[in-house]
């Protein structure tokens, strides 16, 4: 691959991944936003359970404390009556005084005991629904009206509620508790943060699932509700340590996708990956290269020649041969190389019967079981064709097992040829053992005959073995006239090479054929 396409599919990968990264992150950010949304929306409405917990025990406690003094024959200000009180008043957490009322007048209290003025029973802010009186933030009249409070009245007595004590009676608070009746009464809390009287009028109170503004009601005193518009402040100091987390969660994410994306590309794009994928995805294409009788110039022949192109471009035989043995797939690599050759050449009307075809295996091969089973190309050899098997000089032949193998394949009705004969492992005996049909000088002899090269004249001497083992010689890289006649003077029978026809598709072949014969 050049540098240049190195570079383009470099910057590429970088691209996608950083593209994969930002899609990542938003993907983890808005699953861990959630997440963390919920445990603080959890978190808030825990706080609002909390503070209506508190205000259902001080209103438990006035409860119990007035129907306990109700439930007594007292409708004066006895002393009885006035010890009862303070004996109530001692026993409540959350009532900080108790008064009696008759006639409609406050007559007496447990601080300031019997009246000598009575005081006229103020209307209330609000009576709920079971006939209790309630007084917001009143002047008081045990601190001589210079404090306020909360006052509830049932049946003869009030009490005086400790709600600051336990909720807090100020404005800064981001919650507002409110008595749900007729109308919407603040009772404590910020009263900015009062819901609107549009939600009293459709009959709701809820508010949205994504908000962290809340509005709920007490389980037990249903009519008295809390309405929150959560501190942002304040949540970032609870959950600050939460929020450093989460960054730090998105960095890795950021980092993390980034690395294995990138790497995953790499190797996606790697030799290896793409040769694998290739023998699976059908990557591997046949091409082929006529070979001729030289004297006639007759097509007789082709040799299949693999190639390999996918989205990243082509990868060129001297890369992918070496990778196909390294990842030891040569048999797969070969087995896809023969049955697409087979099916296109069967499929051409114009490719002849009883023409020779011509595969490249490698020595390796030879050496397995699986070998024997090709009589599955002999199936699909519909037009009879010539079937050689082209192997290269190498000593791996000398095996037992790799002569066993050939010659049961020469007896189904395959034939062998020696491919760049001259320049591997040579040795006469191992050749008259093999008893092929075809040697195929190779090329660099060809092409150093208008030099007259010692490589060259050795061409006779490859002719005579041939003559002596009784096989057929083929020439390889033939590319002018001068090289094909000078091959004719030496008895070689047939060439290949550029003079008759580059590696073609089938269709060319097809051709090629008709041309030349």
């Amino acid at each position: 691959m050049a540098n240049s396409d190195q570079k383009q599919f470099f910057l590429a990968d970088s691209l996608k991944a950083i593209a994969v990264s930002i899609f990542s992150v938003v993907t983890v950010s808005t699953l861990l936003g959630l997440l963390m949304f919920s445990v603080i929306k959890e978190h808030e409405e825990a706080r609002a359970d909390d503070i209506l917990a508190n205000v259902r025990m001080v209103f438990k406690d006035a409860e119990s404390a007035l129907d306990y003094l109700n439930a007594h024959p007292y409708y004066s200000c006895s002393e009885d009556n006035l010890n009862e009180m303070r004996r109530t008043l001692f026993r409540s957490r959350f009532v900080k005084e108790i008064g009696f009322f008759g006639d409609g007048k406050l007559l007496c209290s447990t601080y300031l005991g019997l009246l000598k003025h009575p005081i006229d029973e103020a209307t209330p802010d609000f009576i709920t629904g079971v006939g209790d009186a309630f007084w917001i933030n009143t002047p008081l009249e045990l601190f001589d009206n210079q404090s306020k409070g909360t006052i509830a009245k049932r049946g003869r007595y009030n009490a005086v509620l400790d709600m600051e004590g336990v909720i807090g009676l100020n404005f800064n608070q981001d919650w507002a508790l409110f008595y749900k009746g007729d109308k919407l009464f603040q009772i404590a809390g910020n009263a900015s943060l009062m819901p609107h009287v549009a939600q009293l009028d459709d009959g709701s109170l809820t508010t949205n699932y994504l908000s962290l503004n809340l509005i709920e009601c007490d389980k037990y005193y249903a009519s008295t509700c809390l309405s929150v518009v959560s501190d942002k402040g304040r949540i970032f100091n609870i959950h600050k340590g939460k929020l450093v987390l989460f960054i730090c969660v998105m960095l890795m994410t950021a980092a993390l996708s980034h690395m294995l994306t990138f790497n995953y590309l790499r190797k996606r794009r790697s030799l290896e990956s793409r040769i694998s994928r290739g023998l699976k995805s059908g990557k591997f294409y046949c091409l082929y290269q006529p070979f001729v009788i030289l004297k006639s110039g007759n097509v007789v022949g082709c040799e299949v020649l693999s190639r390999f192109e996918d989205e990243f471009g082509p990868i060129y035989p001297d890369e992918f041969i070496p990778q196909v043995k390294e990842l030891n797939k040569t048999w797969e690599f070969t087995s896809v190389m023969i049955e697409s050759a087979m099916k296109s050449l069967n499929e051409n009307e114009d490719i002849p019967e009883g023409f020779k075809v011509s595969f490249n295996l490698f020595p390796s091969d030879f050496m397995q079981d699986e070998l024997l089973d090709l009589d599955w190309a002999l199936k699909m050899n519909t037009k009879n064709f010539k079937l050689v098997l082209e192997i290269t000089e190498d000593e791996q032949l000398a095996t037992g097992s790799a002569v066993k193998h050939i010659k049961a394949l020469k007896s189904r009705g395959f034939w062998m040829a020696i491919d760049d004969f001259g320049v591997g492992y040579s040795n006469l005996s191992q050749l008259k053992s093999l008893k092929c049909e075809f040697l195929k000088i190779d090329r660099s002899f060809v092409m150093d005959m208008e030099d007259h090269s010692i490589r060259s004249s050795l061409i006779p001497h490859i002719v005579s073995i041939a003559d002596e083992l009784k096989v057929t010689l083929i020439a390889e890289g033939v590319e002018n006239a001068d090289q094909c006649r000078e091959l004719v003077e030496m008895n070689v029978e047939y060439g290949q090479g550029w003079l008759f026809g580059k590696p073609q598709s089938v269709e060319s072949l097809a051709q090629t054929i008709k041309l030349l014969s």
